[in-house]
């Protein structure tokens, strides 16, 4: 991380401890509307919008590591297929045979030679181009150089692959911003994917989301854990461009060593912030990165219907070579599930609050300013021009978002 970033965090980290009142420069954020947690028309919107055009994670290099190592895809909304070409290139098509629609894999994750459909046999290659088309004596003028796999725009940074839908859309890099400098040091390429723990949730995406751009809930939500290792009193934020966010707050002096891994399964290219301070990044529109010096999980929020999401922890660690994986990344994964037990435990009432008759504007405070952040992005992705008005978020706070090169 930069050596000016860092200091001004550091800095931010001991003022919130100290300060007794909102920061000088501290504005009343203005509510979120409750209806933005069960209206169908602003699902549907947002089902349009954001997920089809906005850059998704959909894998990580390491799970595709040799030419014709794939992975599918659908939380687009439509079936994708990542594959590692036999030039090394990572690269998404819609599974779909240009023939009849039928998938041209099926399973989850695998390793094929040609991306074969299983209906009536056409064949692809890893590039996506038609090659084999069984019986072709029966089909009149079949052009198969123009009936490759529909290609979906797929680019990688750091080793994190991501897909999208729009044509149109910014470059990866653009997208992400300002992450890409401030997230550089956890050496993505030198990662592995671990484990993978999913939790079936009855409460809106948004919802999901919101529950990870703030600590204030630690001391009541994790009286047994993160509060026993985190100071809340230090929480510093940063609204950055796209929606992304960053989130630190400090390790209690006292517990500082005692969550660091081993030097087996430590990541070396993390710095001393990282190793003081719980430090995560939000990658818009649904990840929540948990970054650490050893395992740590991106939260994924994938919506299922309007009040249920999919939580997917992907859990990665920094390649630890030849051998069996260290056990304490097992250990970790197994204490965090603890974590999330008392996070997702009572999203489920959350949901059905915001859908009695009681239910009014929540009123969140200048350390929760990420959820207000993230909601505006929501709006601006799918156009202001088409989010109704009484479930539209202020554009009160576009003024405290850094600029890119922050």
């Amino acid at each position: 991380m930069d050596a000016a970033l860092e200091a001004d965090i550091r800095a931010q980290l001991e003022y919130n401890r100290e300060r007794t009142g909102p920061p000088p420069d501290a504005v009343a954020v203005p509510p979120i509307p409750h209806d933005r947690y069960r209206d169908e028309a602003l699902f549907a919107l947002e089902q349009d919008r954001v997920w089809r055009r906005t850059w998704l994670f959909a894998a990580h290099e390491s799970e595709i590591a040799e030419p014709g190592a794939y992975v599918t895809f659908e939380r687009s909304g439509a079936p994708l297929v990542v594959v590692r070409g036999d030039d090394g290139v990572v690269r998404a098509f819609y599974n779909s045979c240009r023939h009849r629609g039928a998938p041209v894999v099926r399973d989850v994750c695998g390793t094929a030679r040609r991306l074969t459909c299983q209906y009536h046999s056409w064949s692809y290659d890893l590039g996506g181009a038609l090659k084999a088309v069984p019986d072709a004596r029966s089909f009149v003028d079949l052009d198969q150089g123009a009936l490759g796999l529909v290609p979906v725009r797929c680019e990688t940074w750091e080793g994190w692959v991501f897909v999208n839908e729009d044509p149109d859309a910014p470059a990866l890099v653009d997208f992400l911003g300002p992450l890409c400098d401030q997230m550089i040091e956890v050496d993505g390429p030198r990662l592995r994917r671990i484990g993978t723990q999913t939790h079936r949730v009855a409460a809106n995406w948004k919802a999901m989301v919101d529950a990870f751009l703030e600590v204030y809930h630690i001391r009541t939500v994790h009286p047994d854990n993160a509060a026993l290792l985190y100071d809340d009193a230090t929480v510093s934020v940063a609204m950055l461009p796209n929606g992304h966010s960053r989130l630190t707050v400090g390790v209690k002096p006292e517990m500082l060593g005692i969550m660091d891994p081993s030097p087996a399964a430590d990541n070396p290219s993390v710095g001393q912030l990282w190793r003081e301070t719980s430090t995560s990044f939000g990658w818009f529109p649904n990840i929540v990165a948990a970054l650490d010096t050893g395992a740590f999980p991106l939260l994924c929020m994938w919506p299922i219907d309007s009040r249920t999401t999919e939580l997917e922890l992907a859990w990665f660690a920094p390649d630890w070579g030849d051998g069996d994986m260290p056990e304490e990344h097992s250990v970790r994964m197994t204490l965090f599930e603890t974590v999330m037990a008392q996070d997702t435990s009572n999203m489920a009432a959350i949901q059905r609050s915001v859908e009695s008759r009681g239910a009014r504007p929540f009123q969140i405070g200048w350390h929760e300013r990420l959820i207000h952040h993230f909601h505006r992005a929501v709006d601006l992705t799918i156009g202001t021009d088409l989010v109704p008005a009484d479930l539209a978020v202020s554009d009160a706070l576009d003024g405290f978002v850094e600029e890119a090169g922050a």
